[in-house]
């Protein structure tokens, strides 16, 4: 049939395009083909690959690879050989890939690129390290909804290894062809097509104290115009308790000459003075008639990791299908879907408080009722004494619940126009619904009640005991349910997005040239996007334990956009000549209009120049950009005021030991702008027809990136903000405080600070005069950040066949030349590279593999250098010795066979592998981690599991 020989000619073409790519870039997929390994393709003798479109990242053209941009492709038979779980464990051992933001192991610690907002614990790709939301994730060259309670996250995990034919990567500014979020980068998870398949996976994985299960099954059928693919998978992991890992999960820095344990504990310490000495209540004593004698100048402490969790337990179902029908001879219906779910469980820190407990109080030994047998120690004027307190003993560990679901539709037409002219509509459909509930928080109001205070004329209800804060919980149960239920409180996390929209492109051959035919693509994409209702319901601080306060937040977008790409071929196979073997070039640009954020428009251009066979250089120019996400533009979430009160010499005041009052307003910003980029890149490639079975690429990127949405303000330190003048135009100054730099006076201060309170549904956390404010201080999210960056990619791959076995020798690496940011466009920019919570200089891993028959092994050497702890991270007692992060050197090792030529039915199509990560249980390099809770490592390179073996078992059927 005439059509079909087409379409299947012209899928024949973009195959060997698609090859000859990953060939000339990383070789792992081409590897697989070479050795005779049974890869992605091997598997598909009766699909309908050769019938239908090949989708290739980086460009909206069928028939031509990229040009300019190297493709980084992740196969099958990629993650088979690296031994790892899960999709997202394939992608960190990219080199490009950098673990800030989008992990759910990042438990404790320095807070680093928004940590703190990925409040589900999913797995997100951060290329270059410009943080998760500025790479573009697509499921088959598509759009999907966002996750995270800020919409900035794709889970690689929704696309489980078995659904995958696979994962392409664009390291490389996309925003000409697909339109925002692709500053850093595309990454394509591409389905498996249908063919005539069924197989099932189980692996069992142990480290110290982990467990992991997954099972797989996929089923498939080609019935030569159509089929179909569907695949399931399960998972289910249990939690790492920190107590497991005491070595790395620590809160006591003393060791580095940094601090003890914290002094809330239970049982707790008591002060008889504000800042003044705290003494120890006695252990093993139920608190009924301590007196001011017992007393012991020996402090409590306790670690903040007792009890808790370093990682979550969890289990997640998975989804996915793809259908394909031809319609007459030259269309083709297509659709593809998938449907996660993940729920977690995660045990955290237990609560601490600074309490004081009036005289009223009866287990207090300032109690008038209280014996004093103390010669030395005297209760304050006014009885109440101040305890540091934990209340693991009481609530016990602070509960994290919860769980995401993404699912994602899609489908539409191809055409074959013919005259090489080809067209395709897409539909797609997509939503996220994440909720988290977090227990065993504390009502404020409430416990001061059942301490003995009397707040806001509302005294303790009297068939309520006291709260006992003096009792050793440890070896007693000291509070009632009764009157733990006054003040035991709850949060929750409520994440809703949705996507609908859809493309139509067309694209064909508009004329001939010596090197072939000149190609282009031009089409158009709409999508609305949606936030319902989300938001963060709490009774922390609300009158008493029955009453909530939340905001929801909603808001919609509509994104209207046109593109255009063209692809010229000066030179190829028919007109070479001597030093001009292959000279091509494309350009595209793309417009896109927000009806929130407003225009842009980007263009990309890129260059491939071969003299000879098999030697390639390649470079790229364009722009990209980021759209706030629909949370970052609503001036509802998470919004509000946050007074702070900081010391005169802390906010460059006199009397340097004052206290003085300053406002953070919080939350959203509509006059929020997108973020933009402009990338470029140079690159050298070679393929076997040079030296054969080679595959080398080199690359060099530079990337500048402005108007980046952060809140600088917030995270710099006050004195800074407000005495450097970097941050002069985020802060609104109190003349009576700063005569020098306020443009207002007193009443028109006031006024401003009525004005901006004014709505109702921005609460201001805390009672405030504003006469007495010293200055307001924008800490919403505002385009602020500027970060540039440069380095190299690097990957070589060679196989040798001989005929024994074969042989592969593979290497990747990411060498950054720089990374320097500026907090805000004022600020001096700092070169950030190889400094904790930034980019290391140099990452890379080193692949040793041999083929025999059904035999294979693969051994990987991963490699990070060593690094800088500044003391923007570091406690200010640990001395300068413990700023040096030692390079981390892991071997993993992968052994597989596949029982190939047998007939019998248990060993038919079955495979065998064994694999473990970090194979000698190398501990991860010292760093002293200070943040929330201090641990001992960087979870950002390194893991806390340690030596990790897995056990697959596969059939195909």
């Amino acid at each position: 049939m005439k059509a079909k020989h087409s379409i299947g000619t012209r899928a024949s073409k973009m195959v060997s395009a698609s090859l000859l790519v990953m060939c000339m870039l990383h070789g792992g997929a081409a590897h697989a083909q070479d050795s005779g390994a049974s890869g992605p393709q091997a598997d598909q003798s009766t699909d309908m690959s050769q019938e239908e479109a090949i989708i290739v990242t980086g460009t909206r053209i069928e028939g031509v690879a990229p040009v300019g941009s190297a493709v980084i492709p992740i196969t099958r038979d990629d993650i088979q050989r690296l031994g790892v779980s899960t999709t997202n464990d394939a992608l960190r051992k990219l080199p490009q890939v950098v673990n800030f933001g989008g992990s759910n192991d990042q438990a404790g610690g320095s807070q680093i690129q928004n940590t703190s907002l990925n409040s589900f614990f999913a797995k997100s790709v951060n290329l270059r390290g410009l943080g998760t939301a500025a790479t573009l994730s697509l499921v088959n060259n598509h759009r999907v909804a966002p996750q995270g309670a800020n919409g900035q996250l794709f889970d690689a995990d929704n696309i489980p290894g078995i659904a995958l034919e696979r994962i392409e990567v664009v390291a490389d500014g996309g925003s000409a062809i697909y339109g925002s979020d692709a500053v850093g980068g595309v990454v394509n998870y591409i389905l498996r097509r249908p063919a005539n398949i069924l197989e099932v996976q189980a692996r069992v994985g142990i480290a110290d104290s982990v467990e992991e299960y997954i099972g797989s099954a996929a089923l498939g059928r080609s019935w030569g115009s159509g089929g179909f693919f569907v695949a399931y998978e399960y998972q289910k992991r249990t939690a790492l308790e920190a107590g497991d890992r005491p070595d790395l999960y620590n809160s006591d820095l003393s060791p580095f000459g940094g601090g003890l344990n914290p002094t809330f504990s239970n049982p707790g310490n008591v002060q008889l003075s504000s800042g003044g000495t705290a003494y120890g209540i006695p252990a093993g004593q139920n608190g009924v008639g301590v007196t001011l004698g017992d007393l012991t100048t020996g402090v409590n402490r306790q670690s903040q990791w007792l009890g808790s969790d370093a990682a979550p337990s969890g289990e997640r179902h998975s989804v996915t299908a793809t259908f394909r029908q031809a319609l007459g001879d030259s269309i083709t219906f297509n659709l593809d879907g998938f449907y996660s779910k993940r729920s977690y469980v995660f045990r955290d820190q237990a609560q601490n408080a600074t309490l004081s407990v009036p005289s009223n109080n009866p287990f207090s030994p300032c109690n008038p009722a209280a014996v004093d047998d103390s010669a030395t120690l005297d209760c304050p004027t006014n009885g109440t004494v101040t305890v540091t307190y934990n209340f693991l003993n009481d609530l016990g560990p602070t509960i994290n619940t919860g769980s995401e679901a993404l699912w994602s539709l899609a489908g539409g037409f191809d055409a074959d126009l013919g005259s090489s002219w080809n067209a395709n509509v897409t539909g797609y459909y997509s939503k996220n619904y994440g909720e988290s509930r977090v227990t065993n928080q504390i009502n404020t109001n409430g416990l001061n009640r059942v301490l003995g205070t009397t707040v806001a004329g509302v005294a303790k209800p009297t068939d309520v005991a006291f709260f006992n804060p003096f009792c050793d919980g440890n070896s007693h149960d000291c509070n009632s349910e009764a009157t733990l239920a006054q003040f035991r409180a709850t949060t929750q996390t409520i994440s809703k997005f949705e996507l609908y929209g859809g493309t139509a492109n067309i694209g064909g051959s508009l004329f001939s040239l010596g090197g072939g035919d000149v190609r282009a693509a031009v089409g158009g994409e709409y999508h609305h996007d949606y936030l319902f209702g989300n938001g963060q319901y709490s009774n922390t601080r609300t009158a008493n334990v029955g009453v909530f306060s939340g905001i929801p937040v909603g808001s919609s977008r509509e994104v209207k956009s046109a593109y255009a790409e063209l692809f010229v071929p000066l030179f190829g196979a028919s007109n070479a000549v001597a030093g001009l073997h292959q000279l091509e070039f494309s350009a595209a640009v793309r417009y896109d209009h927000y009806s929130d954020v407003g225009d842009t428009t980007n263009p990309k251009f890129g260059v491939n120049y071969s003299p000879v066979p098999g030697l390639r250089f390649r470079g790229s120019y364009g722009t990209s950009f980021r759209a706030p996400t629909l949370v970052d533009a609503n001036k509802y979430a998470t919004a509000g005021f946050l007074p702070r009160v900081n010391s005169g010499s802390a906010v460059g005041l006199s009397p340097a030991n004052g206290t003085f009052t300053y406002v953070y307003p919080i939350g959203g910003n509509p006059d929020l702008k997108p973020e933009k980029a402009t990338t470029w890149s140079l690159g050298i490639e070679t393929d076997s027809k040079l030296v054969p079975g080679l595959n080398f690429s080199l690359t060099y990127y530079n990337i500048l990136y402005e108007d980046k949405v952060d809140v600088a303000a917030y995270n710099a330190p006050i004195g800074a903000v407000l005495n450097s003048g970097f941050y002069d135009d985020f802060i609104v100054f109190n003349p009576v405080y700063f005569p020098t730099k306020s443009t207002m006076t007193l009443a028109q201060y006031v006024a401003y600070w009525n004005t901006l309170t004014a709505d109702p549904q921005l609460p201001v956390l805390g009672v405030v005069d504003p006469t007495t404010v010293i200055a307001i201080v924008d800490a919403r999210r505002n385009n602020s950040g500027v970060v540039r960056t440069d380095g190299l990619d690097l990957s070589i791959n060679y196989l040798a066949e001989t005929g024994w076995a074969n042989y592969r020798f593979g290497a990747m690496g990411n060498y950054v030349f720089s990374y320097n940011t500026s907090p805000v466009p004022a600020a001096p920019s700092r070169n950030q590279v190889n400094n904790f919570g930034f980019p290391a200089r140099f990452s890379g891993r080193i692949e040793l593999g041999i083929d025999k028959g059904g035999f294979s092994a693969t051994a990987f050497i991963n490699y990070v250098n060593k690094r800088t702890i500044t003391r923007d991270y570091l406690p200010a007692a640990v001395p300068d010795k413990y700023m040096n992060i030692a390079a981390n050197t892991t071997v993993d090792l992968t052994l597989s066979y596949r029982f190939e030529g047998e007939s019998g039915w248990l060993t038919k199509g079955l495979g065998i592998s064994l694999s473990a990560l970090n194979l000698f249980d190398k501990d991860p390099p010292l760093v002293v981690n200070a943040g929330d809770r201090p641990i001992r490592f960087d979870s950002s390179y390194s893991s806390s599991l340690g030596r990790f073996v897995s056990l697959q078992l596969s059939k195909k059927f």
